[in-house]
């Protein structure tokens, strides 16, 4: 059974793990990702991996002395359940790939017509710390990006993790934009687990500190002003802080005129983004109802580059 998230996070051990790191990645600082997701400053990643048998992420590669987890329950393939998918055609196209990450993360493969889901558990600050719960769909044609949805809490009391910086409508992760270079498909799931880790981080950071740490996009005044605080970096990418930036624009930007621009830029209102309930319930069953991977893209379904 998986542990649950948010249990742990305000112990002030673990808050003090997280300011750090949170300080680090405002900073810029590049964290690197070990086993089970466990996040360390450069300075105290004394190892790195000579294990890099797909991902060409550098320095987000796995390192050896990543701790074990058990794996997620469900009924998927795990290292310890089987070697190789049922298809050739998963074999072909996911095996060596994802027993890449199975060997560094605790992980599920459920194979789909069209694909491969994979559901993975993340503890980026430690035993001590929560565990984030990652839902990630791939296609076979790897030119359609992977999608994550990202939980604090598995089963009948399933629950997403906070919505900031999150997909418009469906919630999925929103970890990365084609101008940021840092995660392309070659890299491989490691790494976007990796990075997802990080996102994990930002997230829980925000929740308990009360800023989101790091450089983040935000796209017009109605969203920024509903989801960036002043000293947060700014969303439209200035390098600026965002009450030296666009804060004062936002807030004398009427909000039917905002509400009219993001309506325009994503179909949808602010408030209309949530969890597809076919995700949601793929969560509560604790990944043991999943939908088609085609249902579950149809909300945003989007080719690798455009993004």
């Amino acid at each position: 059974m998986l542990m649950t998230s948010g249990k742990n996070l305000s112990s002030p051990k673990v808050l003090e793990r997280l300011s750090v790191l949170g300080q680090a990645l405002d900073n810029q600082q590049q964290l690197h990702a070990f086993d089970g997701g466990l996040l360390k400053l450069g300075k105290e990643a004394e190892r790195k991996s000579n294990d890099d048998e797909f991902s060409s992420a550098g320095d987000r590669s796995p390192a050896r002395s990543r701790s074990r987890q058990r794996a997620p329950s469900g009924q998927g393939r795990s290292p310890s359940q089987a070697h190789h998918f049922g298809s050739e055609a998963h074999e072909e196209a996911f095996g060596t790939e994802f027993r890449v990450l199975a060997r560094h993360y605790a992980a599920l493969g459920f194979e789909d017509k069209d694909g491969l889901w994979v559901a993975v558990s993340s503890m980026p600050l430690g035993p001590a710390g929560p565990q984030a719960n990652f839902l990630v769909g791939v296609f076979f044609d790897r030119r359609v990006a992977p999608r994550g949805w990202a939980f604090s809490r598995l089963g009948p009391r399933a629950a997403p993790m906070a919505l900031k910086h999150t997909n418009l409508p469906d919630a999925s992760i929103c970890a990365m934009t084609k101008e940021d270079n840092a995660w392309s498909p070659s890299d491989g799931l490691v790494a976007l687990i990796d990075h997802y880790s990080i996102w994990a981080v930002k997230s829980w950071h925000r929740q308990e500190l009360g800023w989101w740490p790091g450089p983040q996009y935000g796209f017009g005044s109605y969203y920024r002003k509903r989801e960036f605080v002043a000293k947060e970096w700014c969303g439209c990418g200035s390098g600026k802080r965002y009450a030296s930036c666009h804060q004062t624009f936002d807030f004398l930007e009427s909000e039917e005129i905002g509400r009219r621009q993001f309506k325009g830029a994503f179909s949808c209102d602010y408030e209309d983004r949530a969890v597809p309930q076919a995700i949601m319930d793929a969560a509560r069953s604790r990944w043991k109802n999943l939908p088609s991977l085609v249902s579950a893209f149809s909300h945003r379904r989007i080719v690798w580059g455009e993004l």
